[in-house]
């Protein structure tokens, strides 16, 4: 840019020549690239923009819209033409495609299962990955060995639409408690028995004695017995459970730990 160019003709047969000179001013041309998009059906519509950020840029669209953005409703090919003060232009072609946020269709959770699983089915045309809490995305809505309680499954779509979250309850019965005041299984219950009205739920000592009785709504057991700690080792329960409108029983033992 600026440089000086000088250019000498000369007549190979007289030896007259002449010399000239001129300068060279580069002028940079608009800078636009605008990658490939996706027109998500949930969020109309889709906003395109080629904003260079000089105001003499002038814009010039395939849909023959001038400003600096427009809004896209439909798939296809687009093209826009940046033109700057000085007459350079650049010119990006993209394309449209559609794509969708996922909709939950049915949620299937396995209770008292231990491994406990959780399947995911959606609708939509996006392409998905699953995630389960923290836990690396994957390609399957279906997770084994799920922590019973609550579990967060989030769906994004691959594509850039919004991801959808939903809180899922897995029912089930800890393994083990450890009542010493930490906030970790202090007490032990039906993890989800809130949701099953009507759940009662013995719990015995290894003679067959019964040293607890639960309600749906009840505390959880706090590892006691008429008010003295009662030594660590297994311990029986027998739950009629009322789920909707099944009721079924559920046995198991469980660990106190001191």
């Amino acid at each position: 840019n600026n440089e000086y160019i000088f250019a000498r003709v000369e007549n190979s047969i007289t030896g007259c020549f002449s010399i000239t000179q001129f300068s060279v001013i580069i002028n940079d041309k608009p800078f636009v690239d605008i990658n490939d998009q996706v027109l998500c059906l949930n969020d109309f519509p889709l906003v395109v923009s080629a904003q260079t950020n000089n105001p003499l840029d002038s814009y010039e669209w395939s849909t023959n819209e001038t400003a600096a953005a427009i809004e896209i409703t439909a798939i296809g090919s687009y093209s826009v033409t940046v033109t700057n003060e000085f007459g350079c232009q650049t010119t990006s072609t993209f394309s449209v495609t559609e794509s969708d946020s996922a909709e939950i269709d049915v949620v299937e959770t396995v209770n008292f299962a231990d491994p406990n699983n959780i399947v995911v089915t959606v609708t939509g045309i996006g392409n998905y990955l699953y995630q389960l809490n923290d836990q690396p995305f994957q390609t399957s809505g279906t997770f084994y060995n799920v922590p019973i309680g609550y579990n967060t499954v989030t769906i994004i779509d691959q594509n850039g639409c919004a991801q959808i979250t939903r809180e899922v309850l897995v029912i089930d019965t800890p393994k083990h408690m450890s009542p010493n005041g930490d906030g970790q299984y202090d007490t032990w219950h039906i993890t989800g028995v809130e949701t099953l009205p009507g759940t009662v739920i013995y719990i015995f000592d290894r003679f067959g004695k019964l040293i607890k009785t639960l309600l749906h709504t009840s505390p959880g057991w706090d590892g006691s017995y008429n008010g003295n700690p009662m030594p660590a080792g297994d311990y029986w329960f027998v739950a009629k459970v009322r789920q909707d409108n099944n009721v079924f029983e559920v046995n198991g033992h469980f660990a106190l730990r001191r």
